[in-house]
């Protein structure tokens, strides 16, 4: 793989390239040998947490690439737009047309929101104890100018939300892990109530759910990631 102007440092063992898109730091994890189809994997936030837990060092050294571009806004409107220039530009490398999102506490939010508005983009979407809605969201001042919030009661009501993109996040495959213990990420307002409206949308997409009773927000992942090998590998491939 050539990109120009990139730095190639090794990560996890792995070649990586690291190069600027639009402004953004942005890097792509190359396999020994890509596998068939060039599949790959998108962390959206997050991507330096719990990697091995997450089963990516385990998917490239199958053949996957594992990228990663830094948001600005917190996956706002103008996220989204980088982003998606950014899959568009993988896809002119060789990259498969649709991906694997990896969707990590906030970066669960950037990864529904890239899949609800770009499904052509996407071919399934792992969450890990995402964040699917600003109930309890503790740092409002992080998010009121990036989404354009006059007061705190828009928290609520973001038609952008996760828990209000159901009807368009219904006919993915999802892999949702979490632990019933969070308190960073309430499940109830989160994970739970977008698992709900899913379920009454009735969609095509596969839900496969691992929770975990006496766990928190961390850590991110699994001990034995082969539930989330064999699901991106089923997807992605």
């Amino acid at each position: 793989m050539r990109i120009d102007n990139a730095k190639v440092d090794v990560w996890l063992g792995f070649k990586r390239h690291i190069f600027d898109f639009q402004g953004h730091e942005a890097w792509i994890v190359e396999p020994e040998t890509a596998a068939p189809g060039n599949p790959w994997t998108w962390c959206m936030e997050w991507p330096t947490a719990f990697v091995p837990r997450t089963g990516v060092p385990d998917l490239v050294k199958k053949g996957f690439h594992h990228v990663h571009i830094k948001a600005f806004g917190h996956g706002n409107d103008e996220d989204q737009k980088v982003f998606a220039a950014f899959h568009d530009y993988l896809v002119t490398l060789g990259f498969a047309k649709k991906c694997g999102l990896i969707g990590l506490s906030f970066g669960g939010l950037y990864s529904c929101r890239f899949a609800a508005f770009h499904p052509e983009k996407v071919a399934c979407i792992y969450l890990d104890a995402p964040l699917c809605n600003f109930h309890h969201f503790h740092h409002w001042e992080l998010v009121k100018d990036e989404y354009s919030l006059k007061n705190k009661a828009d928290l609520f009501d973001l038609p952008g939300l996760p828990i209000n993109l159901a009807p368009r996040l219904k006919d993915f495959p999802i892999l949702l892990i979490y632990g019933k213990a969070d308190t960073t990420v309430p499940p109830e307002d989160n994970c739970e109530m977008l698992l709900a409206r899913l379920e009454v949308q009735n969609g095509s997409g596969e839900v496969k759910v691992i929770a975990r009773n006496a766990w928190a927000h961390h850590p991110h992942g699994l001990d034995d990631t082969t539930p989330i090998q064999e699901f991106m590998t089923k997807y992605c491939c």
